[in-house]
């Protein structure tokens, strides 16, 4: 017979809202795209923007899986230290490009900045499919210390 797993109370399962205002919260988050060889991991700084998470980008993996509808993962985190929780949110979708006109005239229009210097003069769309999160609270650190904490690692490391 499996065993189940406790669920942990200290563990909130989000709502797709709540997850959107974490969301709309942040600007800075991790976009996962399937490469060649390995998945590939981009940073990018965004704003939700109809539904969807949108950034900008110049030529490249982004852009060419966007014109392919690759479907991606994207990942945003937070910390409240006035309450100690952290939460995640995770979209999971399909990047499109934005094309039309009437959309870029739009995108163009709202304060979406590069942090990379670039022309970063294409916009992306995440579609989501999946819209996931959770919050949870921080364990205090000091009940993972142990006689090996401190102690001088190696050069290598």
């Amino acid at each position: 017979m499996a065993t189940q797993k406790p669920k942990n109370p200290a563990l909130t399962e989000l709502s797709r809202e709540a997850c959107w205002a974490h969301l709309r919260t942040a600007v800075l988050g991790r976009l996962a795209v399937a490469g060649r060889e390995h998945p590939e991991l981009f940073p990018i700084n965004y704003l939700v923007d109809r539904g969807t998470v949108l950034f900008r980008t110049d030529p490249g993996t982004k852009l060419a899986a966007s014109m392919d509808k690759a479907l991606v993962t994207f990942e945003v985190d937070g910390y409240l230290p006035d309450t100690h929780e952290a939460w995640s949110v995770v979209v999971k979708g399909t990047l499109e490009p934005v094309l039309e006109t009437a959309e870029v005239v739009d995108a163009v229009a709202l304060p979406l900045f590069p942090w990379q210097g670039g022309a970063k003069a294409f916009f992306v769309r995440i579609v989501p499919d999946v819209l996931s999160g959770r919050r949870f609270a921080v364990a205090d650190p000091s009940q993972w210390v142990s006689p090996l904490t401190g102690i001088r690692r190696s050069a290598e490391e």
